[in-house]
C-alpha cells in the first residue's frame, strides 16, 4: 500500500509556510493532503498562521491575537501576504481529490471555522485537527472527519479516544511503533505521522504501515515514495 504524502503548512522549503503560493505547490508536486494552521486576528478574522507571535516569520514582536486584519495584511512574509482562510476554500473546492488537514491553534474559533466550511458546502475533503482534543467532539458532531494531534504518548488509544473515535491520530514520527500503528488501525482510525524529512524516517514509517507522513519537503517525499512504490512492484 502507498504511503500517502501531506505538505506540512504547504510546501515550506520553496514559499513561506501556510501562504496560498505554498499550498498550490504542494499541490503541484501530486500530494495527498495538505495541512494548515488557523488562528484568528484581534478582530476576528480567520488566517492561516502557524505560531501565536509574529517574530519568527515576519520579525515583528506581537502576538497575531493583538492586531487586525488591516494591519496584518500589509505586512509580508517574504514577500507573500498572510491569507484568509476563505481564500483558501476556492483550492479545497477545486482539489476534491486531495485531503486538506485544518489545525485548530486556538479553541474558541472552531465555530467560526466549522460554520465558514459548511457554508461553502465543503466537508468530504476536510479534517479539523488539533492538539485540543476536546474542541474535535463539535466537528465529529457536525460529521466531519476529525484528527487528534499528540506529542506525548496516550497509555492507550482505545481508552483515551473511546468517546471521540478520530479519524485520524497523529503522533511525532518518533513515537510511532508497530503496537500504536496497529491499536489506531484496530479503532478504524488512520495513522498520520509528522513531520517525516528523510528517506530513513519514511522507509521505517512504510514498515510500520503508517498511512500518512506530512513533511516539510514534499517535493523529495513525493519522489522517494513514487521511486520506492515503482521498485516494490
Amino acid at each position: 500500500m502507498k504511503i500517502k504524502v501531506i505538505g506540512h503548512r504547504g510546501a515550506p522549503m520553496i514559499y513561506p509556510e501556510n501562504t496560498i503560493s505554498s499550498i498550490i505547490k504542494a499541490i503541484e508536486l501530486k500530494v495527498d493532503g495538505v495541512e494548515v494552521d488557523v488562528r484568528s486576528t484581534w478582530d476576528n478574522v480567520l488566517v492561516l498562521f502557524h505560531d501565536e507571535k509574529l517574530d519568527r516569520l515576519i520579525g515583528v514582536s506581537k502576538y497575531l491575537s493583538e492586531v487586525t486584519y488591516d494591519y496584518l495584511s500589509k505586512l509580508r512574509l517574504r514577500g507573500e501576504r498572510i491569507p484568509k482562510l476563505d481564500e483558501l476554500l476556492p483550492l479545497v473546492k477545486h482539489h476534491s481529490n486531495i485531503m486538506f488537514f485544518i489545525e485548530i491553534k486556538e479553541p474558541g474559533i472552531i465555530f467560526n471555522v466549522l460554520k465558514m466550511f459548511e457554508d461553502n458546502g465543503i466537508k468530504d475533503n476536510v479534517a479539523i485537527i488539533s492538539f485540543y482534543h476536546n474542541v474535535l467532539k463539535t466537528p465529529k458532531s457536525y460529521g466531519f472527519k476529525v484528527g487528534a494531534i499528540f506529542a506525548c504518548r496516550p497509555l492507550s488509544l482505545l481508552k483515551y479516544f473511546n468517546e471521540l473515535k478520530p479519524d485520524y491520530v497523529i503522533p511525532r514520527q518518533d513515537m510511532i511503533d508497530g503496537d500504536l500503528v496497529e491499536e489506531a488501525h484496530s479503532m478504524g482510525a488512520e495513522v498520520v505521522a509528522w513531520v517525516v524529512n528523510d528517506e530513513k524516517t519514511l522507509l521505517k514509517m512504510k514498515e510500520l504501515k503508517v498511512d500518512w507522513i506530512a513533511t516539510d519537503y514534499p517535493d523529495r517525499i513525493t519522489r522517494l515514495v513514487h521511486t520506492n512504490t515503482h521498485n516494490e512492484k
